[in-house]
């Protein structure tokens, strides 16, 4: 299995080469995957801002008059009568869809380039969490609308409570806020939607914790094609407002975003019980799959107690705080001695090329290795060679 894996990631490596041809490494974006998500978040705050400046979280009526004022007729009206409304939620609704991609892309590589092992599983199990919370925050969203997929989302999401045996009952009470759809209903999805987007940031935190200098937003010509492709999306594939829900209908077809509806899809094809199940061993083996992986044991950073001057440049540069300065030994010329933390080091090689001294090695890959290799490629690189 790890030797598929091998192959795998030296093909994810090489498609990042050729992004570097296209784009160079400053603009590759493959190097700031963990910034994009991050990018889309802040247009998802920004364009949800303004339209919950317009939007009314009730329904009462709001099959009988388009004249009333509810939540169907606010998304309404922000739809067709604001100036560039209609852009606003296309824009949130596409940046929603991006985000989701974008996580994606970050697990994939981070998965392929074994960064969620040892004293990274933290990140790799927040990571898991933030992207079943933004998965959730994209599913209210769409039941703000008060549209006929509305309707048909909310009873699928009862129906399903229903079937989960003992809590069934107090989460269908919980998602409705009381035992039918009323104005309670609203402000509750309100509520989560906005509530846990804020939530996001605490996941955030967490995520990035045990990291030094987390890369927290892209170059601004990436932010700017990535905007431009959002607005490509906005303009191609224009929203449009579906029939208001009416509570004595049984509509039965809808539109599926395949980013946050895609498990609505999976409850009509197979037994509530199955599809619970289902969701339950993917998240399971989601969150475990680092544990089962057989991977070559990560050797920690050595330091050469001989050679360390205390300058504390590895430690300044290590990502995951796996080095510290403690103070020298009698006798020593130097007030600081480097140290590594065996479980927080994951064997990336950063130390040893922020070292000026050679004090700092990898157990299967000496400085001395590291410098020749380096030599070698530059050699290969420039103009004679």
């Amino acid at each position: 299995m790890y030797t598929e894996r091998l192959g795998l990631t030296k093909l994810f490596l090489l498609a990042e080469k050729g992004l570097n041809a296209i784009a160079t490494s400053k603009y590759n974006p493959l190097y700031y995957h963990g910034a994009l998500p991050q990018f889309f978040l802040w247009v998802l705050f920004l364009s949800g801002l303004l339209l919950f400046a317009y939007y009314i979280p009730t329904i009462d009526n709001a099959y009988a008059s388009t004249a009333l004022i509810n939540a169907y007729t606010s998304v309404k009206y922000i739809t067709e009568t604001i100036p560039f409304g209609v852009v606003v939620r296309g824009i949130h609704r596409y940046a929603g869809d991006a985000m989701v991609f974008t996580i994606l892309l970050h697990m994939i590589r981070v998965w392929f380039t074994d960064r969620y092992r040892q004293y990274r599983i933290v990140q790799w199990l927040s990571g898991v969490a933030l992207l079943f919370l933004v998965l959730v925050i994209g599913q209210t969203g769409y039941y703000l609308v008060w549209d006929e997929r509305s309707l048909v989302l909310t009873r699928m999401t009862v129906g399903a409570f229903d079937a989960l045996p003992g809590i069934g009952e107090p989460l269908k009470w919980w998602f409705l806020n009381g035992k039918a759809i009323t104005n309670f209903t609203f402000s509750n999805y309100l509520f989560i939607h906005i509530g846990l987007s804020f939530s996001l940031l605490f996941g955030l935190w967490v995520h990035y914790v045990r990291m030094q200098r987390p890369v927290v937003t892209p170059p601004p010509v990436i932010n700017y094609l990535l905007m431009a492709c959002v607005m490509l999306a906005v303009f191609w594939f224009p929203i449009h407002m579906e029939e208001p829900a009416m509570l004595t209908a049984q509509p039965s077809q809808f539109e599926v975003d395949w980013f946050f509806l895609a498990p609505y899809v999976l409850m009509t094809a197979m037994p509530l019980q199955a599809f619970w199940g289902l969701m339950a061993t993917l998240t399971l083996v989601t969150c475990c799959l680092p544990y089962f992986v057989k991977t070559p044991p990560v050797e920690a950073a050595e330091v050469v107690d001989s050679k360390c001057t205390g300058c504390s440049l590895c430690a300044r540069d290590c990502p995951y705080a796996a080095i510290e300065m403690v103070p020298a030994g009698a006798g020593s010329r130097f007030k600081l001695l480097a140290t590594v933390k065996a479980y927080r080091c994951s064997g990336c090689g950063v130390c040893v090329g922020a070292c000026a001294f050679d004090a700092i090695d990898l157990p299967d890959l000496l400085d001395t290795d590291v410098s020749a290799k380096i030599k070698s490629l530059v050699a290969q690189q420039s103009p004679s060679g």
